[in-house]
């Protein structure tokens, strides 16, 4: 099969696309024909030897967390899942290829107004979304919310499961992804060129840090006594949090099916919308890389969204 594999860490140049076997499936496992994967900064800080530490990385390994594809092999034991069944997923590399073995556990059916494109998408950052706001954060109908990075990938899911969960959603975004940001749900949205949000924003439920440094700092003292401060940007102060009197946690995403059954409904419903941003061959993953690295012309062109790549040829009457 026809995969990306590294075999030492760097940049785009240390992606390299070649043929290798298509892995076995054990008991418990499947077998997918993987059709479109995306792009996330975890694979590209892992390939670059920057999460070596908390995600070992064992060479010659291919990159990839996101997948969607079709079913072309069970387990014995696996029940939930046949051949032919259209899914998507997540899991902690290996979807740079045209072939995919997981647990069937991680696995959910595709919605099925999405393509294998939009999809692809959804997965890791869906999931991330979701975990900081219900699993982290508990967030419930009538709360105040303020989502840092409101048009990135996963503050863009949050904007929409915040909106979707009945919350007030407050979020910072650059002026130009403005009417954007607005669209997904936020009531408000705070311009972080111009405006310290400190000076918009008071007594939050829950905040959502996809943004690390000073913006992070900052949020432990927006909160109300008993709130939620979620960061996906880098380690939490616990003194600070005490001297506020809120829950502070640096979150990491799992691998959860259920959790992606739980989004997929809002996707097939129209609630919840995802932002291709460009797509590319999986031959192209360097070119790919370099793009969502900001180091080609075209990235310009792309303020918000997320690079998504086809993998394999489609089966005749599919779309992707």
């Amino acid at each position: 099969m026809d995969a990306i594999r590294i075999h030492e860490f760097g940049g785009p140049k240390v992606l390299i696309y070649e043929d290798i076997p298509v892995p076995e499936i054990m008991d418990g496992q499947v077998l997918v024909k993987v059709y479109a994967t995306s792009v996330n900064h975890l694979e590209v800080a892992m390939t670059a030897g920057e999460k070596k530490d908390k995600f070992p990385v064992q060479f010659p390994w291919i990159p990839g967390f996101d997948f969607a594809g079709v079913v072309d092999r069970v387990g014995s034991s696996v029940t939930d899942f046949t051949q032919g069944d259209h899914v998507y997923g997540k899991t902690v590399g290996g979807t740079y290829a045209e072939y995919l073995a997981l647990d069937a556990k991680d696995l959910a059916r595709k919605p099925v107004n999405l393509t294998f494109i939009e999809a692809a998408f959804v997965p890791h950052v869906g999931l991330t979304a979701w975990q900081a706001l219900y699993r982290y954060g508990q967030v419930e109908a009538g709360q105040h919310v303020l989502i840092h990075g409101g048009a990135g990938v996963v503050g863009a899911y949050a904007v929409q499961f915040a909106r979707q969960s009945g919350a007030h959603v407050y979020a910072t975004a650059s002026a130009a992804d403005r009417d954007f940001v607005q669209s997904l749900g936020a009531g408000t949205v705070i311009d972080y060129h111009s405006t310290d949000f400190t000076t918009v924003v008071k007594d939050m439920d829950m905040v959502l840090a996809t943004v690390g440094g000073d913006t992070l700092q900052k949020s432990y003292g927006v909160l109300k006594p008993g709130g939620h401060l979620i960061s996906l940007a880098g380690p939490v102060d616990q003194e600070i949090a005490k001297n506020h009197q809120v829950e502070a946690v640096a979150m990491v995403v799992s691998l959860d099916g259920e959790d992606l059954k739980r989004i997929t409904p809002l996707m097939e419903s129209g609630q919840v919308i995802c932002d291709v941003g460009m797509v590319y061959a999986l031959e192209d993953a360097r070119h790919a890389w370099e793009t969502f690295l900001h180091n080609t012309p075209e990235a310009k062109k792309m303020s918000h969204g997320k690079i998504v790549m086809t993998v394999t040829p489609l089966l005749a009457g599919t779309s992707l």
